[in-house]
This record gives C-alpha cells, structure tokens and sequence, in this order.
C-alpha cells in the first residue's frame, strides 16, 4: 500500500535588510506532476524571520499549523495515487498575507495495491539471552490458529529500518539536551547499512531526516530539533508507523513522549488500529512526567505489547542512554518473518498471529495479528 508523505520545509534564505519586501511561493512539486511514495513540498519563502504563521491545506483541508522553521508538515492522502489541491497561506508580522497553489495530477481510477505477504517481526530469548542463528524452517506461524507457511525470513543480519519520533513540545525544553545526546548515542551503534527516520512532533510532526544512512548526517538532523508547542503524540504515531518501509526486512519505530496527548487529529482508538496494522516492532518510552500519566502508560503500553514491542518508562534523562541501548540490542537481535495468509477472505476481521519456535523453551514476541482490508477504489475514498 502506498503512502504518500507530505514533507513542506522552508528553504531559508538569510536576509539581511528588515524592509525585505515578503515573497512565497510553492516550489516543488510543480503543477500537473504525479506525486506518489514519500513526497516532499517546498516553500521558497523570504523573509523567514518575518513569518509569523504557515498554514498549509489540501484538498480544502487544514493539515497542519507551523509558526516557526522548519515549516514542515506531513500529510498522508490514502492508498491511491490521485490529484490533488495544495494551498498555503503565509502570514507576516506586518500583517501581510501571501497565498500560493499547486494541483497535481490526476491518474484517473487506480486501485489500492496489496501487499499481499504479511510480515511479523520476532524477538527470541533464552534466560534473559537472545537466541540467534536460527532459520525460517525453526519457526511455525498460526494464523487464528491455522499453520502458515513461512515463505521468508530476514534474520538479525539484514538492514535495519529504523523510524525514531521524538517529542519536541515545550514542555521537554529542560530535558532535550539530555533527550539528543541519548537519541545520537542511539544512532552511533546502528550498523553499516542501516538506515534511521527521524522525525519530531509537538502539535504536528516534522520529518528532518528519512532512511538516513549517513551518520553525521544523522546527528545533524538531531540537532535541529527544538522545543516548543503541545504534544500530538497520537498523530506523530501514525506518522511513526507509515514511514516505515513495506519491504521485507528488519524494521524497527521508537515514539518518545513526555506527556499526554491534548492536540492530535487521530484518535487513541484510530492509532492503535494502525499500529496493529504496521509491519514493525513498536517501542514506547514515556519520560518524565509522561511516565506517571496512567492513561499514557495504558496506551503505550498497548502499542507495544501488539506489535513485540516494549514500553519504557524513565522517570529521570540518565536512564534514557541504558533505555535506548536496550531497544537496539533487542532491533539487533530481530527476525523478520513473512508468510501469506491461507485465508483469503478480504472482510476486515481480525486475524489473530502466534509464533512458536519447533525446539528448545524459548521465549517468543511477536506481532498479535493483524486486521484483513478489503480493496478500496478511487471513488470511495474521501
């Protein structure tokens, strides 16, 4: 299924004269162009420092709200490859407002494509020890309790595909510079060819760097976050979720917050179903404050633990290094199975997912299932 990623950054211009007369305008994509896959829109704007306020809507709709750089926003329109309407609107201090619009190209009726293999990421342990070198024929996959064919595996050897979201709402300025440090020490013991996403959130959600394989690259990208604004942390978890890779392979998300969720679109109801529908193994850390909320940990909790995941829950910014440390060595250690489903029926029930290991007492997590989707064309979607 294809998901489209809208990323709107300002290309700043440093501007020297404070009487620089405001201009904006959308830079790519152009008009009439296709869009698909992880899709970015740019903003030639100046002055930058001027700006008090972008929004940014499409097809009629508020996506979302920035007031400071990087004006950034991510968007996601459905499984079909359409047309659509892109407006901003940017607000000066003067009062000065500038308007710009792009529509791209319609591919007229298309289908949702399938994926039709289902992918179950597995952490395997042994007293507290993870079990490696095991292959696909060691697995037995149950689906609602009928065995499944185990068609691939990727083992603890492939790439890892990591997406990390981290809180950047006001309310974690004290804490941030601990919160970077421990999320760079994160990224340094990522392998050669892994790849990180990273994205930040507080009322709407940023993407500052996407399958990032460069290291310095990568902690560049850290250090641009900054805190400000409320926390969104339902619709930065869905954002999580969808920008990581359909491929087979290790995959892995990390959603950092301190607090509970007072901004988001996306309800708690809606973000659990689409956590449960993703490909990857989801880890939660609630920090701070964030760690006593028991709604919060509830949720986080629930998150995790239906993917294989796990919650954590620092209460001070010196556990965050030994917490980080602890998602990569289990990423580290995951197997990716990949099967299709004997039961073809597309009725979006859902479909419940056990995984046994043939020999030895393990101990095995793994996804709980997932929920079947039925095709949707063009015309029904919103």
């Amino acid at each position: 299924m294809m998901r489209l990623v809208l990323t709107v950054a300002a290309m700043i211009v440093a501007v020297g004269a404070a009487d620089q007369e405001p201009k904006m305008a959308i830079a790519s994509p152009q008009p009439d162009t296709v869009v698909s896959g992880t899709t970015a829109i740019t903003l030639d704007i100046v002055p930058t420092a001027a700006v008090e306020i972008v929004n940014f809507f499409v097809d009629g709709r508020l996506t979302c709200t920035v007031e400071r750089p990087p004006f950034a926003c991510t968007w996601d329109p459905g499984p079909v490859v359409r047309g659509h309407h892109i407006r901003v609107v940017a607000t000066f201090k003067d009062g000065r407002r500038l308007v710009d619009n792009v529509r791209t190209k319609d591919l007229g009726y298309a289908e949702r494509a399938e994926v039709e293999a289902v992918l179950v990421p597995v952490i395997v342990t042994e007293g507290g020890r993870f079990v490696q070198g095991l292959g696909k024929r060691d697995f037995e996959i149950f689906e609602d309790g009928a065995p499944q064919q185990v068609i691939a595996l990727a083992s603890e050897e492939s790439p890892l595909d990591l997406v990390l979201a981290i809180d950047i709402s006001g309310s974690m300025e004290g804490a941030l510079a601990d919160v970077k440090s421990a999320v760079k020490q994160l990224l340094s013991q990522l392998r050669t060819g892994d790849a990180a996403t990273l994205i930040g959130f507080n009322d709407n959600t940023f993407l500052v760097a996407e399958r990032e394989k460069d290291r310095q690259a990568r902690e560049e990208a850290v250090d641009l976050l900054s805190a400000w604004g409320g926390t969104a942390l339902y619709d930065a978890t869905v954002r999580a979720v969808e920008l990581v890779g359909r491929n087979p392979g290790r995959k892995g998300v990390v959603v950092f917050s301190d607090g509970d969720d007072r901004h988001s679109l996306t309800s708690p109801e809606t973000a659990a179903a689409r956590v449960q529908g993703g490909n990857a193994m989801l880890y939660t850390v609630g920090f701070g404050a964030g760690a006593s909320v028991t709604t919060l940990r509830d949720r986080l909790q629930q998150y995790a633990t239906a993917t294989g995941g796990r919650a954590f829950f620092p209460r001070h910014s010196v556990e965050l290094a030994q917490v980080f440390g602890s998602i990569v060595a289990e990423l580290s250690n995951q197997y990716v199975l990949s099967y299709v489903s004997t039961n073809t029926r597309k009725d979006g029930a859902w479909r419940a997912i056990r995984v046994k290991v043939r020999s030895g007492k393990y101990e095995v997590r793994a996804r709980r299932g997932y929920q079947a989707q039925a095709p949707q064309r063009a015309e029904e979607q919103p």
